[in-house]
């Protein structure tokens, strides 16, 4: 029998909300039933939602079901939302791959939450360095729409990663508006590619790790969002 919550203090709510600001990759919120239905049935951990029929479909799968009042799901939800379903997910197990993106202090989450998804669709990793949003926080995960799940990600010091990853035959590819800097080509082999902070780009210690250095040519204007450029650097070093 599914079991019923309307209080928004409920202990299993409170917990599953303060995923909001301590999401992880072994616990987060993910809203939406076209993402949560993308969802391995082992990586559900908690469904909420405020309809009974969806709450069985998930409990005949695994896992442990809510029926909520709508003040517990607009809790869990984020702004604006017109969800009437949200799980609390873990991500699924993912091989390390021969492409990754490099997160140099990119601070907006709908920033590095676009950057994951895009990398999904050109089969990179994500790497998120210092001083990065955290891709497991909602807005983030939100903007990956579901990709978050399948991608693999890591969060790790680029200046100390860096060296590691050349080790095991990655070539680094910063991007940068400098004058040794050449337009971005297709790279065979292990690459792995490195997208600097909004506002400053990647820092001076990062960038001297660096093989070489792309940029993206463009007119009218004097540069282009960080997801943006990450997405066409992307697309140009996989040769699509």
């Amino acid at each position: 029998m599914i079991k019923k919550i309307t209080s928004t203090k409920n202990p299993a709510v409170a917990n599953a909300a303060a995923l909001k600001t301590e999401g992880t990759e072994k616990a987060f919120l993910l809203e939406g039933e076209k993402f949560i239905n993308d969802v391995s049935p082992k990586n559900l951990i908690t469904v909420f939602s405020t309809d009974a029929e969806i709450c069985v479909y998930y409990e005949k799968k695994g896992a442990e079901c809510f029926e909520v009042s709508e003040s517990v799901i607009k809790r869990l939800s984020g702004e604006n939302s017109l969800s009437r379903l949200v799980a609390v997910v873990r991500k699924e197990e993912t091989p390390f791959p021969d492409r990754l993106l490099l997160l140099d202090g990119i601070q907006d989450p709908g920033n590095a939450g676009t950057m994951i998804r895009t990398a999904r669709a050109f089969g990179f990793g994500v790497i998120c360095g210092d001083g990065t949003a955290n891709p497991f926080l909602p807005k983030a995960v939100r903007s990956t729409a579901g990709a978050i799940c399948g991608t693999y990600i890591e969060k790790r010091s680029l200046k100390e990663y860096i060296p590691e990853l050349k080790e095991k035959g990655f070539t680094v590819c910063g991007s940068a508006l400098d004058e040794n800097a050449v337009k971005a080509c297709r790279e065979d082999g292990k690459t792995a590619l490195v997208i600097g902070s909004e506002g400053k780009g990647m820092s001076r210690e990062v960038a001297a790790l660096c093989d070489r250095t792309y940029f993206i040519p463009i007119k009218n204007v004097e540069s282009l969002n960080a997801a943006i450029a990450a997405g066409i650097l992307m697309y140009e070093l996989s040769g699509k």
